[in-house]
């Protein structure tokens, strides 16, 4: 009698192929240097990117290798040109060699070990409580190509089939399948599909760029449907699958990005340039705030940068830049406002000559300079009222004595350390 191989619990040596698939084709993935990747190659285990390390069970000894094929891997999952949505499909096929032989009518499961920038998105829920398992999809399946004697043997993976431990971040698929005839060094395989684009577009989750800037690794095995296995064995023996590149999804490059603000920027600038925002997104600059007044808005071009006509703001005045796609917001780039020393303009005013008791508006060149008005023949001072922004003010003539009439008033800029030239404005008696 052929004995059972539960208190052996590992059945397989393995061969992890990883695909992603953006057209209506299946298309598997290709290395970013190689189209496999043989048993001999060694794992750099301090390159590593951080993956669970799930509890150890009973030890194991296997075998394996892992191989990339195809070809659009490289490019990762796609957006559309607003962003609005993601699509791609992740293929996790997995091959393995039973090491021992099983038990007649042996059921097993397949568990998968995810790359730890995985686990935000595999632990979120929709509103309408779907989760990361609801975008495997159904044409997923379990094959035993030596079952009974030479005769294949399938089995689709149902919802209820598919489960996900949490705490070790490993998806775990029941093979309801009963073998027969399963020697050692016969193979075993499962197929995964994933609606990857989906899944992130709907759970509202971004894949995060590999930790170790290298790579996305993956570890698989079947086993037993009682088993825990010793992961750190399994991956001895070369279980790992790795997506061999450090972008899967360009979306959490975009969300991420912090537009910049080129400086310096002067209390007499009308606009605001900067960089490094998504090629089309929205730039709002605040001032003195993250949650500000907005006072300038631009969209980034091609190349990132922008130019945003701003409301001028005083010397000191603390800038901040965010950018918005339908993948969210992002900020902040952050400049202070810096005084312009030059010479400032002469002040404008709305009238040259007016009679007693009528109010002149007139503006200031840049937020934070002063005006000031004097009698031409008495030297009096009169009061200006400046506009809370600092760009306007305006002055009442009725301020005059009446006695002094005709006389014209004297209306300078001042910037702290410059005078601009003069303004004058004749003043007539009433009637």
């Amino acid at each position: 009698m052929i004995k059972s191989t539960k208190m052996v619990s590992l059945l397989l040596t393995s061969s992890t192929v990883l695909g992603l698939m953006v057209s209506t084709g299946v298309a598997t993935v290709r290395a970013a240097e190689n189209s496999s990747v043989k048993t001999e190659q060694k794992v750099n285990t301090k390159a590593k990117s951080k993956i669970a390390d799930p509890k150890a069970g009973i030890g194991f000894l296997t075998k394996g290798s892992t191989t990339f094929e195809g070809s659009n891997m490289l490019e990762g999952v796609h957006l559309s040109n607003d962003f609005s949505l993601t699509s791609g499909t992740l293929q996790i096929s997995y091959t393995g060699k039973t090491t021992v032989a099983l038990a007649v009518g042996e059921k097993t499961k397949t568990q998968i070990v995810m790359p730890d920038e995985f686990k935000a998105l595999m632990n979120k829920t929709t509103a309408d409580g779907k989760t990361f398992l609801d975008y495997i999809e159904p044409s997923s399946y379990f094959y035993a190509p030596n079952n009974q004697g030479g005769q294949p043997q399938k089995y689709t993976y149902k919802r209820e089939d598919i489960s996900y431990d949490r705490t070790n971040n490993v998806l775990v698929f029941q093979n309801k399948i009963g073998l027969y005839n399963i020697f050692t060094n016969q193979t075993l395989e499962s197929h995964i599909y994933i609606d990857l684009g989906q899944a992130i577009t709907d759970l509202g989750e971004r894949i995060p760029d590999a930790y170790n800037n290298s790579f996305y690794q993956f570890q698989s095995v079947v086993t037993s449907t009682e088993a825990i296995p010793d992961w750190s064995l399994i991956g001895d023996a070369e279980s790992e699958g790795k997506i061999n590149w450090d972008k899967l999804d360009k979306g959490w490059t975009i969300i991420n990005q912090v537009p910049t603000i080129h400086t310096p920027v002067k209390d007499t600038d009308t606009k605001v340039i900067g960089g490094n925002a998504p090629a089309g997104s929205t730039v709002k600059i605040r001032a003195n705030s993250e949650d500000g007044p907005v006072i300038g808005t631009a969209i980034a071009g091609v190349d990132g940068t922008y130019i945003a006509d701003i409301i001028q703001q005083k010397a000191g005045t603390k800038l901040y830049a965010d950018q918005t796609t339908a993948l969210g917001t992002k900020g902040f780039g952050t400049a202070i406002v810096e005084h312009d020393n030059a010479v400032p303009p002469a002040p404008s005013l709305d009238a040259s000559r007016v009679k007693w008791g009528v109010t002149v508006n007139g503006k200031i060149s840049t937020p934070g300079h002063t005006i000031e008005a004097v009698d031409m023949y008495t030297n009096e001072k009169y009061k200006v009222t400046v506009s809370e922004d600092g760009l306007s003010f305006t002055f009442d003539t009725s301020q005059i004595d009446q006695d002094v009439l005709p006389t014209n008033v004297i209306f300078t800029e001042h910037n702290g350390d410059q005078v601009s030239k003069e303004t004058t404005l004749l003043v007539m008696p009433k009637g």
